[in-house]
């Protein structure tokens, strides 16, 4: 725990009484616990949950990406409804403030949700034995209609759909994209002029990782986007992932390189069947070879060769994403809340951030509003 960079954010009662079981009418116990208090019951019966619904396959609803988090974090807890003492629920959160509760890892989650049943009467009892007064989602599993009253829109996370193999995949993406089209030449040019190209899928080097980081911070700062690795809890949770090696979780960090020159690097997170893109980032002194392009395309051939059946891009409007996806799933915004003041706010808020968004003059804009508040965007992310 980092304990010196982390502000506690629990009243030190409540954290004493979250073992402590609920009952309702509904027959069913609920209880929230920390991740020290997972147990093997609960760790057997999380995995035979997520084995119920491929939904759950991303790496997000592991028990290990919780655990993460929880390690960089001090505010990370799990309700849980359990059904004749076995668990039927799980919804892993962190409180951003007191009794806000938002997914675990925040909106560095890009899949998220309750793991098994879901339906609204156990989510807000769910909520009820937390203390929480809301639970805010920005990805959620949208085939769970149980919280759809409380939706404020439906949004498409993006993916390749490998299942088919490398080969169907390239030729579709060639047929589709003029831009892998082209990319041989690129890169043919790139190992002409600056080096022989090396792909390392699986990289083990921590000094890699922290290249990534530096060079990650530098793009977002030219980007006029909010530093999210700015964030202490952010880059230590990269770091906790790429420490992970398990067989069904495990961090996952590539480098693409041309001579002794890095070009660029990827960090996601790999399961048995999925890989998740989440943090990509090139030199841009190579963006004429389009090194972005090159570096999915040779992710995604490699995932193919260790049994990978979907690349998750995540939902988002990134052009990269348009181009190499060949398939798409609903995910949804939106808040649990008791308050129906609070969630009309909370929508009508939501509704003001997406116009204000769609201004013709947004890169101005933002580029100034920057200059003045750097940290603007800073609260998705307490």
């Amino acid at each position: 725990m980092l304990q010196s960079t982390i502000a506690s954010r629990t009243q030190p009662d409540r954290i004493a009484s979250l073992s402590s079981p609920h009952s309702t009418h509904s027959g069913l116990l609920f209880r929230t616990i920390t991740t020290s208090e997972i147990d093997a019951p609960i760790e057997q019966a999380w995995e035979r949950l997520r084995a119920e619904d491929r939904v759950y396959d991303s790496p997000y609803f592991d028990a290990e990406f919780t655990k993460a988090v929880a390690r960089v974090r001090d505010d990370v807890r799990i309700a849980i409804a359990f059904e004749n003492n076995v668990p039927v629920s799980i919804l892993p959160v962190q409180e951003n403030s007191s009794g806000n509760a938002v997914p675990a890892g925040g909106r560095l989650n890009d899949w998220h949700g309750p793991i098994g049943r879901s339906d609204a009467d156990i989510i807000e009892q769910m909520m009820a034995n937390a203390g929480m007064s809301s639970y805010s989602f920005h990805a959620a599993a949208t085939r769970d209609r149980s919280v759809s009253k409380y939706h404020f829109k439906d949004l498409e996370s993006h993916f390749l759909d490998l299942s088919q193999g490398w080969d169907a995949y390239r030729s579709w993406v060639r047929k589709h994209s003029s831009t892998v089209k082209r990319q041989g030449q690129k890169t043919r040019a790139l190992g002409r002029e600056v080096g022989p190209i090396r792909f390392e899928f699986d990289c083990d080097q921590e000094e890699i990782l922290e290249r990534l980081i530096a060079m990650k911070r530098t793009r977002y700062q030219r980007s006029n986007t909010f530093d999210i690795l700015s964030v202490d809890w952010a880059a230590e949770l990269l770091r906790e992932i790429f420490k992970i090696r398990k067989s069904n979780f495990r961090g996952l960090l590539s480098a693409y390189w041309a001579g002794d020159q890095l070009v660029g690097v990827h960090f996601g997170m790999l399961t048995q069947n999925i890989l998740h893109y989440w943090f990509p980032v090139y030199d841009p002194q190579y963006q004429r070879y389009s090194p972005g392009t090159e570096m999915l395309l040779q992710a995604a051939e490699h995932a193919c060769d260790v049994g990978v059946k979907k690349l998750d891009l995540g939902y988002g409007d990134d052009d990269y994403k348009f181009k190499f996806c060949n398939a798409h799933e609903p995910v949804a915004v939106g808040m649990v809340n008791f308050n129906s003041i609070g969630w009309e706010l909370a929508k009508q808020k939501y509704d003001l951030r997406i116009r204000l968004k769609q201004i013709p003059l947004k890169p101005l804009a933002k580029r100034m509003l920057r200059s003045v508040f750097p940290n603007f965007g800073g609260w998705n992310f307490r």
